[in-house]
């Protein structure tokens, strides 16, 4: 009895992930492409519920502690149940204020928001500023309301018993649908077996055998071509691997062992680094490399993959740099960088990271070579200002009152690091921002029109020659490069989610997006907070020295 208790929570876990793995693995085409209908399960859940699984203390009635994969079969096969089942997350409350929701609840039945009258208003103002100006960009309440609208559709339109496009077509042509109510001539079995698996899922029974029997049907039916078995077999491998939180740990682990080693072990400790650091590097590459084969395009379509080549750029640029010169922190500046990239693509919407790529990308190698530069660039810029973080906080908030006079080395190394990184930064960003004025010469008949990204990619430019240039005439001393290192990446996390996320005005309408405008502003302020912390620091050292801070600090 001891033993078969024990047994029990085994076998059934094993039998659950089973039967989700084969349905799983049944193709579906949505949103343009080809993938597994266990990411087509995520990002519904992520359309209704606003993330793909909830913990068991936490999230929607009935979905909580639960696969996304339940949830597509819960509204497929519970049609009526899942219409009224709080599942839809509305979090913001000056929103439910306005329109008139529960400020005390945070999921909402998709009846209760269909028929909510201040969401339909809201929709209506919309409708009409679009009616009146077609460029007219939602405020943030309409997107709001427009995501919600889209999440409570999706869901109706399942539990209405909407058919799914799983049965292949032949090469290049559009899937054809079956649902439990009807099908095409022809596919009665699939219908059938689809009904099957519907009884055995809300009744009880041997759900691996249903979900197996539904797939061979699916597979009698029609058959993918070596392409899209390929890239759905990929895609399986790719989410349940799940590489960026593996390459999120071994990044994290290395900047550890990077700091620890500064106090004790370090050889041992460096070692265990550079370890850590190839093995995050290796999930990184793998990552995007699985998304490359996936997709068939370059990574450049959006902003979840933009932040992951920006992070490969920065390792591997921190990687040579640290080989050519051994004494350095290029290659902690480069993990630091990595790390900061991979955690925020993290934040960006399930959605906005497999959206299938705009026409205007898909055809055009010099915007495709312009994007690639360009966020290459900022990648590089990431170093730099991780470097002028390590200095500020080492030499200055850490530092102690300097003995010497002005004699003394010209630079600090970590400052030399950081200008040298912010000199390729730059010729970087000048030379994709000049790629950029060729792709649109191409497509838009100018080279240059004053667009917001264009002008802020200006902006950036100047910035950083201004940077330099006060170096090199000696108007910035090391305290003033290791800042302006910082607030120049300032400028450009404006120029890359700013102009996109704020602004949201432009011909670069294929970039835009919504959402984490709150934590990039506290993020702004907060560093605007530790350089004056650090301004304040100086001026302490300064005051304290015998003959004041050498220029190894200043």
């Amino acid at each position: 009895m001891l033993v078969g208790l024990l047994a029990s929570p085994r076998a059934l876990g094993a039998e659950s992930g089973d039967w989700m793995r084969e349905l799983g693995a049944i193709a579906i085409q949505d949103g343009g492409r080809v993938m597994p209908l266990e990411g087509y399960a995520r990002r519904l859940a992520v359309d209704v519920t606003g993330r793909q699984r909830w913990s068991r203390s936490r999230g929607p009635e009935g979905y909580a502690g639960r696969e996304p994969l339940e949830l597509l079969c819960d509204a497929m096969f519970q049609q009526q149940k899942m219409l009224h089942t709080p599942l839809i997350q509305v979090a913001n409350k000056p929103f439910k204020a306005e329109v008139g929701l529960d400020a005390s609840r945070e999921f909402f039945s998709a009846v209760e928001i269909g028929s909510s009258e201040g969401v339909n208003r809201i929709l209506r103002e919309y409708q009409e500023a679009r009616s009146r100006d077609p460029q007219a960009s939602a405020t943030k309440h309409q997107r709001i309301a427009l995501d919600l609208f889209d999440g409570a559709n999706r869901l109706a339109a399942l539990c209405a018993g909407e058919p799914l496009p799983i049965i292949p077509a032949g090469s290049g042509q559009t899937f054809r649908s079956v649902g439990l109510t009807g099908s095409a001539e022809g596919l009665e079995p699939v219908r059938d077996a689809l009904r099957e698996f519907g009884r055995v899922y809300t009744e009880g029974g041997d759900r691996l055998q249903a979900a197996r029997r539904l797939r061979e049907a699916v597979a009698a039916a029609g058959t993918l071509d070596a392409a899209q078995s390929r890239g759905v077999a990929l895609e399986q491998f790719y989410d349940r691997h799940d590489p960026w939180r593996k390459t999120q740990l071994l990044y994290g682990a290395a900047i550890i062992a990077f700091g620890f080693s500064r106090l004790v072990w370090r050889r041992w400790l460096v070692a265990a680094a550079l370890l850590l650091t190839g093995l995050g590097l290796a999930e990184h590459l793998l990552g995007l490399s699985l998304r490359v084969a996936i997709l068939g395009r370059a990574p450049v379509s959006n902003t979840f993959e933009a932040l992951l080549w920006m992070g490969i750029v920065a390792i591997l640029v921190g990687l040579i740099a640290q080989l050519l010169s051994r004494k350095s922190y290029y290659l902690f500046g480069g993990v630091c960088a990595a790390l900061v990239s991979v955690l925020f693509a993290g934040l960006v919407p399930l959605t906005d990271r497999s959206n299938s790529l705009p026409a205007v990308l898909r055809s055009n190698y010099w915007l495709i070579v312009h994007v690639l530069t360009i966020v290459a660039s900022y990648g590089v810029l990431l170093v730099a200002a991780v470097l002028g973080h390590v200095y500020l906080v080492r030499e200055v908030l850490l530092g102690k009152p300097a003995a010497g006079g002005e004699g003394q080395r010209l630079s600090h190394p970590i400052i030399a690091q950081s200008y040298r990184t912010i000199q390729v930064g730059l010729l970087l960003l000048t030379a994709g921002t000049i790629l950029g004025g060729v792709w649109a010469a191409d497509s838009w008949g100018r080279f240059w029109g004053w667009d917001p990204k264009e002008t802020w990619a200006l902006i950036s430019i100047v910035v950083y020659f201004a940077v330099l240039h006060a170096r090199y005439v000696g108007w910035l001393r090391d305290f003033g490069l290791a800042a302006s290192a910082v607030l120049g990446f300032v400028v450009i996390v404006w120029t890359f989610y700013g102009v996109n996320y704020v602004m949201a005005t432009g011909l670069h309408s294929y970039g835009f997006g919504s959402g984490g405008e709150l934590w990039v502003g506290l993020w702004a302020v907060a560093e605007i907070v530790f350089l004056l912390v650090c301004r304040w620091r100086y001026a302490a050292l300064h005051r304290s020295g015998p003959s004041g801070v050498t220029p190894a600090a200043a």
